[in-house]
């Protein structure tokens, strides 16, 4: 991956680009009293707006003050791939749009700048006449700008993080990233339907992520608990198999719900299930963490064992549409690719499609997926007591891997 590629098309506006303020840009505020029987009761949102031309600013860290570019350097440092390759797919899908007519200026910011960091962006008033803020950001960042969002009423995306940002009330705040509790959820759905009759056992650490896991699925409001569940606390990753086989009864199959969040951790933990797996036809169902261990791949890592996991993106390296993504990039960059430059032309190439055809604000029609390029997504209100908090992708795939074969639906 070459630095001195990296390419700023028409459309874009760079960091250090002054961004002009409208004066025109008028916020409708909250309306308090709203009889309506859906989910929008909670909120009213002012009357869409077509717009000539739509001005959308994009935060990613790719830490530039870290580096001198006129340098030319041959290559990007490790730790910048991932914003810049978000970047870059921001751009591709800039030019994809412009192709098809649309009108848009797309105003990038370097999260990780000295002085155009995200604190500094919202103090001043170059977000004021934005019409849609799309961040690849961290938890931290992503609460300054859900917060700003709901305040000035601008839609709010995160593209990456699965964080819900401490979102109480905020209509103008979206996750791309299913959060852990719908992870956990949809594993306990597909259990439930096609396993009922299982021993579940289901293992846990220590850490309050893993306890917050177990809660989820225990509490979960639309499928009751396995008739045969029973849970057992994992001290680091040694993992008692006499323990575990205790808790099963040999009359039926046997489910393992893997709570443990640490891929190292997973790891031993799979390798320990091992000599089980030989003995039973076992099924384990673990975190969307399981995502980042690498020897699922390998026919030998763990025989006979079926190995469950969900995921909000599955990259078909075959499909049309990855392919185009993948050759533009190659022709900008070079290399391969991060998972992020898909979410990032993801999220900008349905959103800009939301505005196109919607105007501002878009949110009556959020929950379609007719502008889905990749990822089907299945936007929904996320709501506590039935109290509206934010909106949020559902979908999932559930990947299995076996002998190292995968396989999803």
């Amino acid at each position: 991956m070459v630095l001195s590629n990296l390419a700023f098309g028409q459309g874009i506006v760079l960091p250090v680009d002054e961004v002009k303020k409208s004066g025109k840009e008028t916020f409708v505020k909250r309306r308090k009293s709203v009889d309506r029987s859906d989910w929008s009761k909670f909120y009213r949102y002012p009357k869409a707006v077509k717009k000539l031309k739509y001005n959308v600013a994009v935060f990613t860290p790719m830490f530039l003050d870290s580096v001198d570019i006129k340098k030319n350097l041959t290559r990007i440092p490790k730790f910048m791939r991932p914003g810049l390759d978000f970047y870059q797919g921001v751009e591709i899908a800039a030019d994809t749009l412009r192709r098809k007519g649309f009108h848009f200026d797309f105003h990038v910011f370097d999260s990780r700048s000295k002085y155009l960091n995200i604190k500094n962006v919202i103090q001043s008033d170059r977000l004021d006449s934005m019409d849609l803020i799309i961040g690849n950001a961290s938890v931290r960042d992503l609460k300054a700008l859900a917060d700003y969002a709901r305040v000035k009423e601008i839609n709010f995306v995160s593209a990456v993080s699965p964080s819900s940002a401490k979102q109480e009330f905020n209509p103008f705040f979206t996750i791309l990233q299913p959060t852990l509790q719908t992870h956990v959820r949809d594993l306990h759905r597909v259990i439930t339907k096609k396993y009922p009759e299982d021993n579940v056992v289901y293992l846990y650490g220590d850490k309050r992520s893993e306890k917050n896991a177990l809660r989820y699925f225990e509490e979960d409001e639309l499928y009751p608990t396995p008739g045969r569940f029973k849970k057992m606390k994992v001290t680091g990753s040694a993992l008692n198999l006499d323990q575990v086989k205790a808790l099963l009864d040999s009359n039926y199959h046997t489910t393992i719900v893997l709570g443990t969040l640490s891929p190292k951790t997973s790891y031993k933990i799979l390798r320990a299930l091992v000599p089980l797996a030989k003995e039973t036809r076992l099924k384990v169902f673990g975190m969307p963490t399981l995502e980042m261990i690498t020897s699922l791949r390998k026919t030998d890592a763990f025989p006979g064992m079926k190995i469950y996991f969900t995921t909000a993106f599955v990259k078909e390296a075959k499909s049309p549409k990855t392919k185009y993504i993948l050759r533009k990039y190659k022709k900008r960059m070079g290399g391969t690719p991060t998972d992020v430059l898909y979410k990032g032309f993801e999220s900008i190439y349905f959103f800009a499609h939301m505005m196109n055809k919607h105007g501002v604000p878009f949110n009556e029609h959020i929950t379609s997926n007719r502008f889905s390029f990749l990822t089907p997504y299945k936007i929904m209100p996320v709501k506590k007591k039935e109290k509206f908090k934010y909106f949020e992708n559902k979908y999932l795939y559930m990947l299995s891997y076996k002998n190292g074969i995968m396989t999803y639906e």
